[in-house]
């Protein structure tokens, strides 16, 4: 399917003015024009303990996703991550040492595809890429945004855009150079083990 855009709405509105650390967990909602209804919504991540946290999404006519990670507030971190979409458990990798936003990105193997998740030019966007498809993904505000606006080039499917919108509710800010710096000191602090 070639799917020209559409936005997924904060279900909370007064949520997400809240702080990230303290407000309950958020979800959006939506409708993909061919596909139907989506959710998408933070929780604890099954079966892997306080430390993990996990963002699932699920639709009408869209492969249920599920992304768990170390928990950094209440969203996953792609470190110790676990990824699954319908059928098909996905890989991760990325190099830390990367210096460019494609050095920097994160790599995805799933359903026999090879993607890349990077920041864009701007930190309020995010891009999924794979041969021939781009799914960019932009927050009307970086901290605490209402809306995902979502446009596609190329022929997306539903897997494309499942994994693109689980991948909205991962901490990926250190995909980019200056938010490597920003969140190093809490990714620090979050993997070290409670010792007061």
């Amino acid at each position: 399917m070639s799917t020209a855009g559409f936005t997924l709405r904060h279900t909370d509105p007064e949520a997400a003015s809240r702080s990230r650390w303290l407000a309950p967990a958020p979800s959006w909602g939506g409708v993909i024009p061919g596909l139907g209804a989506v959710e998408l919504r933070y929780g604890n991540a099954v079966g892997r303990g306080d430390d993990f946290a996990q963002v699932s999404v699920a639709g009408e006519h869209l492969p249920q996703g599920v992304f768990s990670g170390i928990r950094f507030g209440r969203a996953p971190l792609p470190a110790r991550a676990r990824l699954r979409v319908g059928e098909h458990t996905g890989t991760l990798s990325r190099r830390r040492s990367g210096l460019s936003r494609d050095g920097r990105a994160l790599r995805i193997g799933l359903a026999g595809r090879a993607y890349r998740c990077r920041r864009g030019q701007d930190k309020r966007v995010t891009e999924l890429l794979r041969q021939g498809v781009v799914v960019r993904v932009t927050r009307d505000d970086w901290n605490r945004p209402v809306t995902l606006d979502v446009r596609t080039e190329g022929r997306a499917d539903a897997v494309d855009l499942a994994l693109a919108l689980l991948l909205q509710g991962v901490y990926t800010r250190h995909l980019a150079q200056g938010g490597r710096w920003y969140s190093l000191p809490g990714r620090i602090l979050n993997r070290t083990p409670d010792v007061f």
